[in-house]
């Protein structure tokens, strides 16, 4: 299938897929009712469309991915390395280093330059994926637990401890410990050590970091990402030391790479970019929708952390269209790669042959013994010679060809084998020295580092004359065989560059000719249960059709809704103000402490009085000279009170100032209970006043009486409280209109003249004082603080008395009225006022005909889904 082809049809792939998912959206506004009569397989159905449309689409939008698998020490880190011209872009070690899905994105730059690595994405797994990766975990538990011979009863309650909505992580540990404690298998232990840490760093991380993504450079996450070492002898390891993660993120922004070492068993992937040149790898070809993406998988069966990887590992396996099985030269033979291929083709339930490229990783480091050292000298040196060899040499009568060498060399064979088994054709077997084709690449250009500092006397290894020698074996093979032969290319390749480059152009072809046209049947399998769902709704949308039972007309269903809720808005809202003792303002500050407060400071700052004392105040003696001045018209009525009847004047009027100052509080914090009731019956007002014309009042009032007028305007009461009733309230409380002065004279809280008194206080600085009494310093000072208290106190309690009288009345007028407008909107919810309120929804004039209402929207969205057209081939 020609690419172009490919990619016109993945796009009608994804077309189709989002027409379904608009569809389901719509479904989603307006879902089915929870009736019994609606079949709970339209529920099932909705849910599978939800999630093949959206595979679907990610699918036929994404690029070709091509998965890198092998066991540990394969060298998978180095030869991504190796295949972008950059040693050690990622943690590359003997040991384990990696245990994380690793996506490589390349990008081509320009000119021959050093390959440039990116900022690192870091993903964590969402709680979801995590209760997935829970689930996984726990059952491989089960199966070794098995093995290892618990008893029963503990088996069983680890199938209870399975999470589902929620991670019982207390119980899980604790029965981690009893299992510890009873089990001396290592494999099991080693498990048990993996899902503890896993549990502890969910517990302590999970709330924070779950389903967020961080980027971090280069050398945050190499040291972040490593592994770290496992216990040596995990039998001898007691429960209480196994790690566990004791601190948070200083910055949950910013991780450094101590964070990402404690929270490593949560992530999900890596994502890196790498801009490498054309000279490098050409991908000039594959840009656009045509790119492909690297992606490293952790290593299987030797990792500290293997369970949680094989999880990933097949979480991400599912979307990747080719893989690349990487088999281990220093160790051929092995079962790895084929039980990864089964395990593969298990979970992706089809024969993978035809999307494996095999690589022999290592291929420098094959294990040749003495006897295969010297079959190999004896094929290329082509030689006869009488002696011990003639049975030997026997077989060189006719031309070398590669069933002879394979014959002569059983390792050479083996490892061909082994690597045959996993593909069917020979010609995506490359055999590889990564360390080589990093060397090769260093010679093309002084200008190009192929790695870091640091890794540089790694590159010296494949110049060893050892290996030198070894390689020139190899190459007079090659030279030995016809070149049809496939060996013969092979060990060519391996030569010129380690088969780095060979692999670099299988890879680019595999996507040209293989991998779209895998990644389309990818999708096109998806797309085959949207399609057979499609068919499934047909049928079951005809059943729909012929119980579907009469329903009410909307219009009447939705102002019914809406008076239930009105009622429920209006109870909540008294209940609320009969919570409250006091009134408040929008901030939540009491109307009391704000009156409080600027009669304080009234009586403190605005008064004269005080400072007119207190200006002729010297060490606290108040003298009654007025100083001498030089500008004698500047001369004006400065005379300090020397007795009570001096402050009465700014009392009164300080008494009407805050009484009108406490009215436009009250009256601010009434107009803001309006404004708190008017936002919570928002959407019942455009619901109902939708559904109100001008005329039905006068209709109501001569069609169905007075009483039913009432309820109808108490209705209109309930959604428009503003315009409404808001200044009936205010005025019902007496907040409008003139204020009854409070009676100063009976407030005052000092002496003065009245009938029953011919005396008023008279201060100690007066000269009125009958019996005068000698200063004292600070003596006058202190009267007069003590004046100004007792002032502030007094007026202040009387003050505070009658704002609460007007809250009093307040809630009141507010009982009063939300009750009427409760009882109203109850009454018309009655069967006796259906007509009305059928009347009000013009139920009459918009009802079917037929006694029906018209098809419900998410009836006619699921009915638009099965109208989508399947794409054509």
């Amino acid at each position: 299938m020609k690419s172009d082809t490919a990619v016109e049809l993945l796009r009608r792939y994804k077309e189709y897929g989002e027409s379904i998912l608009q569809c389901l959206n719509l479904v989603a506004e307006n879902p089915p009712p929870t009736q019994a009569w609606v079949q709970t397989t339209i529920s099932e159905s909705i849910q599978t469309f939800q999630h093949y449309a959206q595979k679907t689409i990610e699918i036929s939008s994404s690029p070709v991915k091509i998965g890198i698998m092998g066991e540990f020490s394969s060298g998978k880190t180095l030869l991504l390395g190796s295949l972008i011209g950059y040693a050690d872009a990622l943690p590359v070690s003997e040991t384990p280093t990696t245990g994380n899905v690793t996506a490589i994105h390349l990008i081509q730059q320009q000119g021959l330059q050093t390959t440039k690595v990116g900022h690192f994405t870091v993903q964590y797994l969402s709680h979801e994926g995590v209760r997935e990766c829970l689930r996984f975990m726990l059952k491989e538990v089960e199966i070794r637990a098995q093995a290892a011979k618990l008893p029963p009863a503990p088996i069983a309650t680890l199938r209870s401890l399975q999470p589902t909505t929620f991670i019982d992580a207390k119980s899980i540990l604790t029965w981690c410990e009893l299992a510890w404690n009873q089990t001396q298998s290592l494999e099991l232990r080693c498990l048990l050590r993996e899902l503890v840490i896993f549990v502890r760093t969910y517990t302590l991380y999970g709330t924070d970091i779950c389903g967020r993504v961080y980027q971090v450079d280069q050398l945050i996450a190499k040291k972040g990402l490593r592994l770290v070492e496992p216990p040596m002898n995990i039998l001898e390891l007691e429960f209480e030391r196994i790690p566990t993660p004791y601190k948070r993120w200083n910055n949950l922004q910013a991780p450094n790479s101590e964070d990402l070492q404690h929270t490593f068993s949560l992530i999900s992937r890596i994502d890196v970019t790498v801009e490498l040149s054309r000279e490098i790898w050409d991908l000039s070809g594959l840009q656009g929708t045509n790119e492909f993406i690297l992606l490293d998988f952790p290593g299987l069966g030797a990792a500290d952390s293997s369970v949680r990887d094989t999880f990933l590992s097949l979480r991400e396996l599912a979307e990747v269209q080719t893989i690349l099985l990487l088999l281990n030269g220093r160790y051929p033979g092995g079962a790895t790669a084929a039980k990864i291929r089964s395990m593969l083709e298990r979970n992706k339930g089809e024969d993978l042959k035809d999307r494996i490229i095999v690589g022999v990783g290592r291929f420098n480091q094959l294990p040749m013994s003495p006897s295969d050292e010297r079959a190999l000298d004896i094929l290329v040196q082509q030689v006869s010679e009488p002696g011990d060899n003639d049975a030997i040499f026997s077989v060189f009568n006719e031309p070398l060809n590669e069933e002879v060498v394979l014959e002569q060399l059983p390792i050479l064979q083996l490892i061909v084998a082994s690597a045959s088994n996993l593909t069917t054709e020979k010609k995506n077997i490359v055999l590889l020295s990564q360390l080589h084709g990093l060397n090769k690449l260093a010679e093309v250009s002084r200008l190009v580092q192929v790695c870091s500092p640091e890794f540089l006397p790694d590159l010296e290894i494949p110049n060893k004359l050892e290996e030198l020698r070894a390689r020139d074996k190899w190459q007079q093979l090659s030279e030995l065989l016809p070149a049809s032969s496939t060996l013969s290319k092979q060990l060519s390749h391996y030569i010129d560059d380690g088969g780095i480059s060979r692999l670099r152009s299988l890879l680019k072809e595999h996507v040209s000719v293989h991998g779209m046209k895998q990644l389309l049947e990818d999708v096109q399998r998806t797309a085959q249960v949207l399609r057979s769902e499609q068919v499934k709704l047909e049928n079951t949308l005809q059943e729909v059709a012929a119980y579907m039972p009469v329903v009410e007309n909307p219009a009447f269903l939705t102002l019914r809704q809406a008076v239930e809720t009105l009622v429920g808005v209006y109870r909540q809202f008294q209940e609320d103000l009969d919570r409250q003792p006091i009134l408040t303002n929008r901030s939540g500050v009491s109307v009391s402490d704000i009156v409080k407060d600027e009669l304080t400071n009234k009586i403190f700052f605005d008064w004269s009085e005080w400072t007119l004392l207190l200006d002729r105040t010297k060490n606290g003696i108040i003298s009654l000279d007025k100083g001498e001045r030089f500008f004698e018209e500047d001369e004006f009525d400065d005379s300090i009170p020397t007795t009570s009847e001096d402050f009465y004047p700014a009392f009164v009027q300080t008494l009407r100032d805050m009484q009108a100052f406490a009215h436009d509080r009250i009256t601010e914090a009434v107009i803001d209970l309006f404004g708190k009731i008017s936002r919570n019956v928002e959407l019942e007002r455009s619901k109902i006043n939708s559904l109100i014309l001008p005329e039905m009042e006068q209709y109501i009032l001569h069609n169905y009486g007075n009483k039913q007028a009432r309820l109808f305007r108490n209705l209109l009461r309930a959604i428009e409280p503003v315009s409404k009733w808001q200044k009936l309230i205010i005025e019902r409380s007496a907040l409008s209109g003139s204020i009854t002065p409070i009676q100063a004279d009976a407030l005052f809280p000092l002496a003065q003249r009245d009938s029953k008194h011919n005396q008023c206080q008279i201060f100690d600085w007066s000269p009125q004082k009958s019996y005068p009494v000698t200063p004292r310093p600070f003596n006058h000072q202190i009267a007069v603080l003590r004046l100004r208290d007792e002032i502030t106190t007094s007026s202040g309690l009387h003050l505070i008395q009658y704002v609460s009288q007007l809250t009093k009345q307040v809630k009141s007028s507010f009982t009063v009225a939300t009750k009427e407008i409760v009882d109203s909107l109850q009454d018309l919810l009655k069967s006796k006022n259906e007509p009305l309120l059928r009347y009000i929804a013009s139920a009459e004039e918009r009802s079917n005909r037929e006694g029906r209402a018209p098809q419900p929207p998410w009836l006619e969205a699921l009915s638009q889904i099965v109208a989508i057209s399947y794409p054509e081939e």
